[in-house]
This record gives C-alpha cells, sequence and structure tokens, in this order.
C-alpha cells in the first residue's frame, strides 16, 4: 500500500462528463511527495462492482470515490482531506453530504440531522444545497451521499446486494461504522464539489435497492421495538392482529405473545403457521389465566426493545406504523419524546372502517409536537383519552419507571393505559401523527360500558386527579380546580346511576369509595352547597390518612378513634380496619360512620392469625392519602400531631418521615417513664439524614423511632403491596422498623421534641404472645444483615453488631423458649437455624 498515493475512481458511461471531471482534478493543488492516479471503469455492472474492481488494481492508501458529473472545485481539496484524516486515524470515510441518523426508511436526506454543502443542479439551475454547518474540523456522521466518498482505508463494496446504482452509498457508510470507523462530513468554507447530476432517477430499481438495505441492516441500526400481543380466547381477530405485526415496514421488531385462552386454538394457530417461519416471534401460553392486567405486565417484562407498542388482539395496525412512528424517536438525539401517537379508525365486527375514533382529526390537523405536562394537563381537565389505548402508541420502554398500568403507586382496573401514558407524559413530549396508523375494533365482547367498567374507570379517574400534582400535572390552581369539578362531575354522574338502578352486592364497597372521593373534591373545593358554586380559593392541604387497624376491643377505641377525629389538621381521612372475630367494633362504629363523612370502615374475613399483619397492609392499600400515619386502636394522638408533623413536612421538601417523643402510658392512662426505646433522642426538634438514624437503630438494636402511631410518612416511597418490607425481604416480626428503614432510604427523618402520641402498654398485646415475640428478636438479626447487605453498615460493623445480637438478644430468646415449652417445634427449629447462621458470620474471615 502506497501511503503517500491518492486514486481518482469512477465509474463512466458519458466520455464528455468525465473528461470535465478529470479537468477539474487536474486543476487541483497537489502536497508535496504525492502522487495521484486515476481508475475510470467503463462497462461496470453496477456502482459496486466498478468500485470493488477499481479499488483492488490500486495500491493507493487514499481512494476518491466520485460520480462522473461530481466535479471538484476547491483547488487545495487534497490538503483539506489529508487533513482531516489526520486528525483521526479512526476515520474511515469522508462524504460532502449526509446525516447523523438514517430515517427509519433508509433515505437518508429525509432525516433532519443533515449536515454539509455541495452546489447542485437538480432542475437545469446549479445552486447551493447546503444542510446544518459543520462547526468543528469534521461532524461524525452515520450516511454519507455517494457523489463523492473518500476513504483512507479499503473495505468491500457489498456488489453482493446491491448490483444496481443505489444504496451503495448508505451501505457502505453503515460497512464504516459496522468496522468502527468514523463516517464523517468535512468544515467546508466554500463547497469542495459540484455535483451536475439533474434529478434523482427513482424508476431503475430504487425501491427494491431501498428494501434490500433495510433487510440487510436494519437489526444492525435501528433500536428494536417489541410489539406485544395478548390474546384471549378469539383466534380468528388474533391472527389478523398478528399479520399486521408481521407485516410492518420496519424491520427490526420481535412480537410476543402472551396467551391467556382457556383452550388450544391460539396456540395450535401459531404453531402450525407461525413459530417455524418467523424467528422474530416468541409465543407464550399462559399456565393459569393471568387476566389482562397481569398478562399485559408479563409481557411488558419480556420485552427486549428499547421501544414498546401494544397490540390488542382484536386490533389492527397499518403496515408503516412503526416505520413512521420510529423517524420520530430516531431523530429524538435528547430524547425528549415519551411516546408517538396517531389517529386511531374504528373497525367493526366484520372489518369495515369506519371514522377516526375519538374526533382527533379534528383538534389534529397536522403532525404536532407538544409537551408532555400540558397535554396531560388537557385530558386531565376534560376527561378524555386524546392519545389513545394501547394499540395506538408506541413509547420508549426506559421513560416508564412504574410497572404498567400503575400510576402513583397505584394499580388501575380501568384506565390501565392512562396509568401508562400519565406516567411517560410526565418525562417528555408526545408526537402526533396526523395520520390513522392503527385500527381499533369495537364488538360485542368488548366491557368498554360495562357497569364494573363505570365504576373502575371514575375510581382511576379520580386518583389521576387527585394525585396529579405528584407527577407534576395541575400545578397551577386554575388548572387544579378545573381538574377537580371535571372529576367531582363525572364521579357523581357515576354514582347518580347506581343509585337509580340499584347497586349490586358486588359494587357497594367501590361505590362507597366513590362517594368518599366525592367527598374530598368538595373539601378540595370549598364547594358551596347552598348555591351548588364553588369558590376560586381551593384547599392546597395534602390529604393525610389515620390508619386504625382494629381487633376484638373497643375499651381503648373510642379515645384512640376520637383523638383522629379531633385532629387540628384539617385534610384528613380514617380508614378503620376491624380484623375481629365478633361484631364488637363493628357495632362501636357504625354511629360515628353516620355523623363523619370521613371515616371508612370495613371488616376482614379473618382465615388466620397473623395478628394484624394482612389488617395493616389492606388499611395502606385502601388509603387515598399522600401521607399516612397509623394509630394502633389502643393508642392515643395528641389533638395538634398531624398538623405540626405536616407543617415539618411543607418546610423540608426532602424528608420522608417524621417522628416525635412517644409518652408510654399505662392501662389507665398513666404515664410511665422515659426510657429504654422512648427515651427522648435530641432536646430540639431536629433534622436526621436518613442514614444516620437507620444506622443509629441498628448498631444500638433499639427502635427510637418509634411504634406505627408515631410516624407520619409519605406513603410513595412504600411500594403497594409491600408493607414491611425492606431490601426486597419480608419482615413479619419489626414490620415498622422495615417500613422506617426503607423510608430513610429516600430522605431524611424530622425528629420532634415534644410528645405527640402515647403508646400503651397492657397485658393484652400481641407482643407478648410467644410468635410474635420469637417472629420480632429473629427480625432483628435479618435487619442486621440487610443493613450490611444496603451499606448501612460495613463488615467489620456487621460482625461486631451480629455478635452483641447474639449476645445479647438471642440469648434472652433461648431463655424465653426454656421458660415456655409450648413454643412448636417449627419455632424451635427456625431458633437453632438462625443462631447457627448468626454464628457463622461472625466468627467467619474476612
Amino acid at each position: 500500500m502506497n501511503n503517500n498515493k491518492i486514486c481518482f475512481i469512477t465509474c463512466v458511461n458519458d466520455d464528455t462528463l468525465y473528461d470535465e471531471n478529470l479537468k477539474y482534478i487536474g486543476s487541483l493543488n497537489i502536497p508535496e511527495g504525492y502522487e495521484i492516479e486515476f481508475r475510470g471503469v467503463k462497462g461496470a455492472m453496477s456502482m459496486t462492482s466498478g468500485y470493488n474492481e477499481a479499488m483492488h488494481s490500486s495500491d493507493a492508501k487514499y481512494k476518491v470515490y466520485l460520480h462522473q458529473d461530481t466535479f471538484v472545485v476547491n483547488k487545495n481539496f487534497l490538503f483539506d482531506m489529508l487533513k482531516v484524516f489526520s486528525s483521526s486515524e479512526k476515520i474511515g470515510i469522508i462524504g460532502v453530504t449526509g446525516t447523523k441518523v438514517i430515517p427509519s426508511n433508509g433515505v437518508w436526506w429525509e432525516s433532519a440531522h443533515t449536515y454539509g454543502k455541495v452546489y447542485e443542479n437538480h432542475e437545469e439551475i446549479m445552486e447551493l444545497l447546503a444542510f446544518n454547518e459543520v462547526k468543528n474540523i469534521y461532524e461524525e456522521v452515520k450516511a454519507i451521499d455517494g457523489l463523492i466518498m473518500i476513504t483512507q482505508y479499503d473495505l468491500p463494496w457489498r456488489e453482493d446486494i446491491f448490483d444496481g446504482w443505489h444504496f451503495y452509498d448508505v451501505s457502505q457508510s453503515v460497512e464504516f461504522t459496522l468496522k468502527e470507523y468514523k463516517v464523517v462530513i468535512p468544515k467546508q468554507e466554500r463547497p469542495w464539489c459540484m455535483h451536475d447530476c439533474g434529478g434523482v432517477n427513482t424508476a431503475n430499481g430504487y425501491e427494491k435497492y431501498r428494501n434490500a438495505f433495510l433487510d440487510e441492516y436494519s437489526r444492525l441500526i435501528f433500536p428494536l421495538v417489541s410489539i406485544l400481543i395478548p390474546t384471549y380466547n378469539r383466534p380468528d381477530y388474533f391472527k389478523l392482529a398478528l399479520e399486521s405485526a408481521l407485516n410492518q415496514t420496519y424491520r427490526n421488531i420481535e412480537i410476543i405473545i402472551g396467551d391467556d385462552s382457556s383452550n388450544n386454538e391460539t396456540e395450535k394457530l401459531v404453531d402450525e403457521n407461525y413459530i417455524d417461519k418467523y424467528d422474530n416471534i416468541k409465543y407464550y401460553r399462559n399456565e393459569e389465566n393471568l387476566g389482562q392486567f397481569e398478562n399485559d405486565i408479563k409481557l411488558f417484562n419480556m420485552a427486549g426493545g428499547e421501544f414498546i407498542n401494544y397490540l390488542m388482539d382484536d386490533d389492527l395496525f397499518e403496515n408503516q406504523k412503526i416505520e413512521k412512528m420510529m423517524r420520530w424517536f430516531l431523530e429524538d438525539y435528547k430524547e425528549d419524546i415519551s411516546l408517538v401517537t396517531s389517529h386511531r379508525a374504528i373497525l367493526d365486527n366484520s372489518g369495515n372502517i369506519g371514522s377516526v375514533f375519538g374526533k382527533t382529526d379534528i383538534i389534529f390537523k397536522e403532525n404536532t409536537v407538544l409537551n408532555g405536562t400540558e397535554f396531560g394537563n388537557l385530558m386531565l381537565k376534560t376527561n378524555y383519552n386524546f392519545i389513545g389505548e394501547p394499540t395506538t402508541v408506541l413509547f420508549r420502554k426506559n421513560k416508564l419507571e412504574e410497572p404498567f398500568g400503575v400510576y402513583n403507586d397505584r394499580k388501575y382496573g380501568c384506565n390501565v393505559d392512562q396509568a401508562v401514558w400519565f406516567n411517560l407524559l410526565s418525562k417528555g413530549n408526545v408526537i402526533f401523527i396526523n395520520e390513522v396508523l392503527s385500527y381499533f375494533r369495537i364488538h360485542d365482547n368488548q366491557q368498554l360500558a360495562s357497569d364494573k367498567m363505570k365504576i373502575l374507570g371514575a375510581l382511576d379517574y379520580a386518583h389521576q386527579v387527585l394525585t396529579a400534582r405528584e407527577k407534576g400535572f395541575l400545578i397551577e390552581d386554575e388548572d387544579f380546580n378545573i381538574g377537580l369539578s371535571s372529576s367531582l362531575k363525572y364521579c357523581e354522574g357515576v354514582v347518580n346511576y347506581f343509585d337509580n338502578i340499584g347497586i349490586k352486592e358486588e359494587f357497594i364497597e367501590k361505590i362507597d369509595e366513590l362517594r368518599k372521593n366525592c367527598n374530598v373534591f368538595k373539601k378540595l373545593l370549598k364547594k358551596e352547597f347552598s348555591d351548588n358554586s364553588y369558590v376560586e380559593d381551593i384547599n392546597r392541604l395534602p390529604l393525610v390518612s389515620i390508619l386504625i387497624p382494629a381487633y376484638n376491643q373497643t375499651k381503648y377505641l373510642k379515645e384512640a378513634l376520637e383523638s383522629a377525629i379531633n385532629q387540628t389538621y384539617s385534610n384528613i381521612e380514617i380508614i378503620i380496619g376491624d380484623d375481629s372475630t365478633n361484631d364488637e367494633v363493628e357495632r362501636f362504629v357504625k354511629p360515628y360512620l353516620q355523623k363523619y363523612n370521613n371515616i371508612t370502615y370495613f371488616k376482614n374475613d379473618l382465615h388466620e392469625m397473623d395478628y394484624g399483619y394482612k389488617n395493616h397492609v389492606k388499611c395502606l392499600l385502601k388509603s387515598n392519602g399522600e401521607y399516612v400515619n397509623y394509630l394502633n386502636h389502643d393508642d392515643v394522638f395528641d389533638p395538634r400531631k398531624i398538623e405540626i408533623m405536616m407543617k415539618c413536612f411543607m418546610e423540608n421538601p426532602n424528608i420522608t418521615m417524621v417522628t416525635s417523643v412517644r409518652q408510654p402510658i399505662d392501662i389507665n392512662g398513666g404515664k410511665i417513664e422515659l426510657k429504654g426505646a422512648f427515651s427522648r433522642l435530641f432536646n430540639n426538634n431536629t433534622i436526621i439524614s436518613g442514614r444516620e438514624i437507620s444506622r443509629y437503630v441498628v448498631t444500638n438494636l433499639i427502635n427510637c423511632i418509634g411504634e406505627p402511631t408515631t410516624v407520619l410518612f409519605k406513603k410513595k416511597y412504600l411500594r403497594k403491596g409491600f408493607y414491611g418490607y425492606f431490601n426486597e425481604v419480608k419482615f413479619w416480626g419489626i414490620a415498622d422498623v422495615a417500613n422506617w428503614f426503607t423510608l430513610l432510604e429516600y430522605g431524611d427523618l424530622v425528629y420532634i421534641s415534644d410528645v405527640l402520641s402515647y403508646f400503651r402498654i397492657h397485658p393484652d398485646q400481641s407482643t407478648y404472645m410467644p410468635k410474635v415475640y420469637i417472629e420480632g428478636v429473629l427480625s432483628w438479626g435479618d435487619l442486621i444483615e440487610n443493613s450490611f447487605k444496603r451499606g448501612i453498615i460495613n463488615k467489620y460493623e456487621y460482625r461486631k453488631i451480629l455478635n452483641r445480637y447474639f449476645n445479647i438478644l438471642v440469648n434472652q430468646l433461648n431463655d424465653y423458649v426454656i421458660e415456655n415449652e409450648d413454643i412448636d417445634f417449627e419455632l424451635k427449629e427456625k431458633i437453632i437455624s438462625r443462631n447457627s447462621k448468626f454464628i457463622r458470620d461472625i466468627i467467619m474471615d474476612n
């Protein structure tokens, strides 16, 4: 290879043009020590075959492949190109125009990120064609135009695929990229070249080679899109849906089918017709019926694509749907776009296409970029899903931070798609394409207007509005007021509907929940019932949920409940979960339910004794508040407790919990000395880092934070259904401490030095029961272990604390077992097993 030789290579079928081409080359300034040569290939069957022939015949390191109608007008072209190559040995190929993004259809000049310049004659007029300006010595791109392509390394041209005159240039650009060479466009003060090309001829195989390019390179250069098809017992519609996915012009897709059917018809259809024919289809038959929601989640978790599009088994895609939507994502360097949607048309049972669903064509008459938050505000204020159903939307997977169908920690029952859309809208913009790209089938077997969906949809909408500000929606008072009013009107309409037709027993609990939401809306809006109007000054106080798990006694419950009712903080709800084996609590609560509209009561079916664990979980699941405070049925709140603690939250946005001194009391309410875990931690109100207080608790093996009654916390940091978990481990014995450790990973704690709650100590407490006591002691060992795993304590501290734990608590536990001979065999075995493990951890080497 001659490092000082430059070869100009051209495929020639017009001698006049080529002669002019050579004249321009002959007038170039040649760097000292370099020589140039020419290879004019006549009779070539294709651009690639001609270029390969010339490339192999020349020993020049530098090769300039140019059209016969390309004229190099920059006299210092050779100096300038060598300067670019010398700036980086990773530069493989230079062009004068090109793109940083290859669009999903392969046509490079349709990109929004084109660079470079050239004098070009398209319509008998030579004029400047200029794209984005290159600001540095060069701009790295993904593809360059074939009018001139300059290399310093030889790579074969793909004549095995591109045996004509199109897409050889984009192909060669990709080949250099795949070999990890840079494809670049230089900074040109003036254009280096003039291209006397006339119009682009697309009649001689352009589409053929465009498709050949996409077939060969799509999986290498474009992101994977996962099309997810949940299906249930409708193989005929499913087949049509699947075919519409297979016919997508965007090549890099995977299709994942989640079959929830009660028969094998769909499975047989897939096995016989598709699974062996297409390598991008994955089929899963669920062992048991998961239901729509869980099937959707399962498919989402299986998806390997960067982008997701669900396809309901009775809907259809337009063939270019994914290609057209991906063009927006491919151009989106900054990842500002969360989702792309479009118009969708109605499809009937027989496949007849109707009008645009939802009349979105009246609103969107051109492709539109929409701010996610503003669009979300519009949807919340109008209660209208402009975005569409799951089939309609292609979205960026990494923008969805909550599980599919979950919004602000709540699993949605009807508006599952909207739960996803609002999560995505809070993370970026929306593209609305002014075309019908999917079809929404309406048929008899759908549940769109069922009574169950009416209720669940109203509850979902209420939650969307009430928690909107957690995701940055409805921040302006006027917007929030409109959203509240709209949701109240809708929810009251649903309640009235069921009042008129009679409420079925299965819907009673949900309707009660809906009524309570209506009361919350009224309180927030400060509705004037006298004239049925609203005042503009709405109540901005966040809702606090006080949760009272009750069991088989009302002796102390009256004082506990009334201490919640008498809180000076106005925006509270009180939820009473009854685990009783009798109706004493239910009878006691009934008059309060009639008097106070912010109290909710439910009775559990107690199948097994779990000492209130599931009751605590259920109370939390039923809560609507952004903030939560448990109140054990034998404890008492100070009247100012919630108000004082909420003030701490308002003043300190980085905290997740507020606690205080809690005063132990006896069965008669008499005060007990503050000592041990009840000792005052600080003499003044203090903010403590989450990590620091967690470290203090585990190091000293003492719950100085407090029991559930003591602590007010932000609910969003406890995963739904994971009450009593820390580091994915369930702490049955010390569920409250596990919750505190989880919350403290997200923020700090405020400790109030005043007594704001009263913890009653009496002989009927569950903590004195053998199983509860033993599980509690063992759980402290688990807390030590998981604190080490989470980095709260180091390895040395872990072993040191374990040793202390073993000496103090485990020995105490063994004494307890001896004193209580009726402890069952399983618990004794558990103690022995844990002791053995802790001993191993204490004595093991570093």
